[in-house]
């Protein structure tokens, strides 16, 4: 219950990643779509979706460090109460 806010705050940040996946490949297409020669199409549809997959990868990445970081505090927890009961 201690960490609620920073669940909470992952859980966000992984719907917001995935909502920039759905609307940066979308706007890439659309973008892409509207280029004037082959070449720019190509160029735009490839570097918006290498920037799309950066921005998603990203912001999942610091969704799970998030994640990790309160179950590693949790399990510190539940080993100190172990070191604590053997003493």
């Amino acid at each position: 219950m201690k960490n609620q806010t920073l669940k909470i705050i992952a859980y966000c940040l992984s719907i917001l990643a995935w909502v920039m996946l759905v609307i940066g490949v979308g706007f890439t297409i659309i973008i892409g779509m509207a280029a004037a020669t082959a070449v720019a199409r190509v160029a735009f549809v490839l570097g918006g979706l290498v920037m799309t997959a950066i921005i998603g990868a990203s912001l999942l990445a610091c969704s799970k460090l998030i994640s990790l970081l309160i179950n590693i505090g949790d399990n510190l927890g539940e080993i100190k109460d172990i070191i604590k009961e053997k003493k």
